[in-house]
């Protein structure tokens, strides 16, 4: 039988105690929403139609509805609902069964929970009037240093087990230079550029231009492990997964040309291509979660969940209480989830833009060493670099509205500019386990992958060359169209 989270337990409480329903009636009548139709969409509906049954046998049952009464009713509004998805019916269906078993919290328990998501509600909407006001932001600054100054005084002396923050390399070196072993990305030249695949706790930054090839090897990687059968979260705030990523996995997992599948529906594609997809992800199609982060409202009732990493890494509890913990969690792109938070928040983001991106890496940081998982982060490259010609080759200082963002990853890899034979430089100026490799890959963006091409060299002319497979006259260029790029 299913796990039940906090407020699916609070539920099943309210139906097991009359004394219960009665308080939760009152929260009710006061305004204070425990089951929203937009945090618990199932049980907001198992609520209502709780209330309309209460109503309709109050003359004969009161409050003491009989329990086959109750379960046959919410099952029959679960059944008939068509705004609520599978997975939420099946979590309604938990509920009931042990509903209908007995298996229900008892009453000192159901209190504590209800009282629980009652504090929460209240918690939440105190924060989003907070948020709204400007001036609480440097308020908050203020009170954080303070904070901080005032800790110094707390211990005569650090302690070394509690935080973590002081060890002794020598005694712990049998912990510290520990054996951590990699997970091979799939593909070739990533591999090659990270010295082997990710590690856990290893936090990668990829940089492209826009247009430039970031939600393309997002699909790749996400598909490749997937089927190495992996698991893969992937948070994606720029594009839908409906529609055009969607078009991109089925392009990449069959290698069948965008041409043929754009805007034709899974439905209607050739069965010869359908059954390629569904034979190559057959035993792995529980292998990849995506997060539609382009769709997500954010929780008034919880104060930490306003579109960034703190909602991602709520989302991966999800998955890990029920058996499916990722090993790698994709953020697509980094610029556009500051700008989803900032709106979120109703934040000036010019204002504030570095101060709140280091609290989302900070959190990056520690979710990626707590739940010792493998994160990457894409984001797009400074204005000077994307606009430079296909054979500059940028570092690790060129991302877009902060150039240090380098320095809190253990790995930065950079898609250069593809030419016009869609040929481009890839390379990873920071590497703390190698130095630095540059390899040419080829976009094949109708089959939404990147390959590796040897062999293809600079040009005088800003684009890419194979030796042998162009005229003299072509290799050679002009003294006019001969230009050298600084950094």
């Amino acid at each position: 039988m299913r796990t039940l989270n906090s407020a699916e337990l609070a539920f099943l409480a309210v139906l097991g105690h009359t004394e219960l329903t009665t308080k939760v009636l009152r929260v009710y009548a006061a305004k204070t929403y425990l089951f929203t139709e937009t945090f618990h969409p199932h049980l907001n509906l198992m609520w209502n139609t709780y209330v309309a049954l209460l109503k309709k046998y109050k003359k004969d049952y009161g409050l003491n509805l009989s329990r086959d009464i109750t379960a046959a009713g919410l099952a029959e509004a679960v059944a008939v609902d068509r705004r609520i998805p599978d997975e939420l019916k099946s979590r309604c269906d938990a509920i009931l069964q042990k509903f209908t078993a007995g298996d229900i919290p008892d009453l000192a328990h159901g209190e504590i929970l209800v009282k629980n998501l009652m504090e929460l509600d209240t918690n939440r909407k105190l924060v989003s009037k907070l948020n709204s006001n400007p001036d609480m932001l440097t308020l908050q600054q203020s009170l954080d240093a303070s904070k901080r100054t005032l800790s110094i005084l707390d211990d005569d002396k650090p302690q070394a087990e509690e935080t973590g923050v002081v060890v002794n390399p020598f005694r712990d070196i049998n912990k510290l230079a520990r054996k951590v072993v990699r997970v091979p990305t799939g593909i070739n030249f990533l591999d090659d550029l990270s010295s082997g695949g990710g590690r856990e706790g290893d936090l990668w930054l990829i940089l492209g231009s826009p247009a430039g090839g970031k939600s393309t090897l997002a699909v790749q990687y996400s598909c490749a492990q997937a089927m190495l059968g992996n698991n893969v979260l992937w948070a994606t705030y720029e594009q839908s997964i409906e529609g055009d990523l969607a078009e991109r996995m089925v392009a990449n997992i069959t290698d069948t040309s965008l041409d043929y599948i754009r805007d034709v529906g899974f439905d209607n594609l050739p069965k010869p291509i359908q059954d390629k997809f569904w034979a190559a992800v057959a035993g792995v199609d529980d292998r990849l979660t995506a997060l539609d982060m382009t769709r997500l409202k954010p929780d008034p009732q919880d104060p930490e969940d306003y579109g960034g990493v703190k909602s991602i890494w709520k989302q991966f509890t999800k998955l890990k209480e029920n058996g499916s913990k990722p090993k790698t969690v994709i953020i697509d792109w980094f610029g556009a989830m500051m700008s989803r938070v900032a709106s979120n928040l109703s934040l000036d983001l010019a204002a504030c833009y570095r101060f709140k991106a280091q609290e989302e890496i900070n959190t990056l940081i520690q979710f990626a060493k707590t739940e010792k998982i493998h994160i990457i982060v894409f984001h797009q490259l400074d204005v000077k670099a994307a606009g430079a010609r296909p054979t500059y080759l940028a570092d690790a200082t060129h991302s877009q509205d902060m150039h240090n963002l380098q320095n809190f990853f253990d790995l930065v890899i950079i898609l250069g500019k593809k030419d016009v034979n869609n040929i481009m430089y890839v390379s990873n100026p920071k590497a703390r386990k190698g130095g630095r490799i540059v390899r040419t890959v080829r976009m094949v963006g109708e089959k939404s992958r990147l390959v590796m091409e040897d062999g293809w060299l600079p040009n005088r002319d800003g684009n890419f060359y194979k030796p042998g497979s162009m005229s003299e006259g072509d290799i050679r260029g002009s003294a006019e169209d001969y230009s050298r790029e600084l950094d």
